[in-house]
């Protein structure tokens, strides 16, 4: 499993950034002189029934060791404006290297948040989870909700209508790697003991889950067993007590991976991977209408000659189909293109128009990369990604930047989004 549960980290003040090429700082962050911010990486981003904003993201908060944690903050005008100054939340607030949020936030009766993580402060990758009360007053000390000493990589959470919370994640108690479901009914005090979803697989890892409008809820997965990385599915309908035998969505004869799933409000299922089989890594994509009895026949949404296509993302609005993905590679160790894309489709995901680039990164010194999104109930897209070209001395480590965008084709400013440490 090729994956970096660590980066290397920048601290650096606000006089360093003036080295910006491209885009004015935030007003606030010119009048924060010596203010310090963290190196940023992994976001993940949903909307609240007041489209409200809710942003996660793994920050930077030491210089001179792996070290980072989990921030937090929220904009209340449709990505205008942010509350992360004059501090950003630190929502871990770990020893070791907390990494790679999920977030999740309940549309139904009381707002509350949900974020899960892995931390490696038991000298072990394991799975943590924060939530708030109501809004955004969070509790102040993450759980470890993994019910063994074992490893805990990736975990991913998903809401339901009673709010019951769904989490999935790539297990390492055992040798190799399982994906496993749990499930808590009482805000996550309590959880089941963890189901594994995909079999006598020994190498099945990066799980993603989407839960329906019908509470149907489904997992996709990246699974190694048979000599071939596929991208594997399993449903469950009966609150997770059972799920589905495991069943292949990809179709290609090479490698699929890094799958991601989106259950729409018509309760579609839209999947995207990673999809190698042509020579090159492309943004593959596929629906099902009949809760996954079926998928569609793939469609190439990147599309690109060479293409070196990673970490592919859906949103869905009614018939339209957004797909956002980085050209370039995983880790950032080729001379891709080096940018973050966007591909709409306009007839639920039958053809899709050629990706649009959303980012403006100095490929000669850094690239984008890691792209979230989420629609609000009007239609816009909210997007957001990590620049790492406009921190010096060049890394792959840099600042979140977010636009929105009502038709996929006009985008608004870039804007910058600080993680800022006190």
């Amino acid at each position: 499993m090729k994956k970096r549960g660590a980066f290397g980290f920048v601290v650096v003040t606000v006089f360093a950034l003036m080295a910006v090429s491209f885009s004015p700082w935030p007003r606030q962050a010119r009048a924060q002189v010596g203010t310090k911010f963290g190196a940023t990486r992994f976001p993940a981003i949903d909307i609240d029934k007041s489209d409200n904003l809710y942003l996660m993201m793994s920050v930077a908060t030491a210089s001179d060791r792996p070290h980072s944690q989990i921030f937090f903050t929220m904009s209340k005008d449709s990505g205008s404006t942010w509350d992360n100054f004059p501090e950003t939340k630190n929502l871990s607030k770990s020893r070791g290297e907390a990494f790679g949020p999920s977030l999740a936030v309940n549309k139904n009766g009381t707002t509350r948040v949900y974020v899960v993580y892995h931390d490696d402060s038991n000298d072990i990758n394991q799975a943590y989870l924060i939530h708030s009360k109501k809004k955004t007053k969070f509790k102040k000390k993450p759980a470890n909700i993994t019910p063994h000493q074992g490893g805990a990589f990736s975990p991913r959470i998903a809401l339901d209508s009673s709010e019951a919370l769904n989490v999935v994640w790539g297990d390492g108690k055992e040798p190799g790697l399982k994906v496993v479901y749990l499930r808590s009914i009482d805000q996550g005090e309590t959880f089941t003991q963890p189901l594994v979803l995909s079999g006598a697989s020994t190498t099945a890892l990066e799980p993603e889950i989407a839960v329906g409008p019908d509470d149907g809820i489904n997992v996709v997965w990246q699974d190694q067993d048979s000599g071939v990385s596929e991208i594997r599915f399993a449903r469950s309908t009966d609150q997770g007590l059972t799920f589905s035998a495991a069943k292949r969505v990809s179709t290609g004869e090479g490698n699929a991976i890094e799958p991601q799933i989106v259950a729409d409000s018509e309760g579609r299922l839209n999947v995207v991977w990673v999809d190698e089989s042509s020579g090159s890594a492309q943004a593959y994509f596929s629906r099902s209408t009949d809760h996954g009895e079926t998928f569609s026949e793939p469609v190439n949404v990147s599309n690109k000659p060479d293409a070196n296509i990673h970490k592919p993302v859906a949103a869905v609005f009614g018939n339209t189909v957004y797909i956002a993905y980085q050209d370039g590679d995983l880790f950032g160790e080729d001379n891709g293109d080096r940018q973050v894309y966007l591909a709409t489709s306009n007839d639920a995901g039958l053809t899709f128009e050629e990706g649009r680039k959303v980012s403006r990164a100095d490929g000669q010194c850094g690239r984008a990369h890691s792209p979230a999104m989420v629609v609000d109930s009007s239609g816009t897209l909210h997007i957001v990604w990590i620049d790492a070209s406009v921190v010096r001395p060049c890394a792959d480590e840099g600042i979140l930047f977010y636009c929105r965008t009502e038709n996929g084709r006009r985008f608004s400013a870039q804007r910058e989004i600080l993680a800022v440490i006190l």
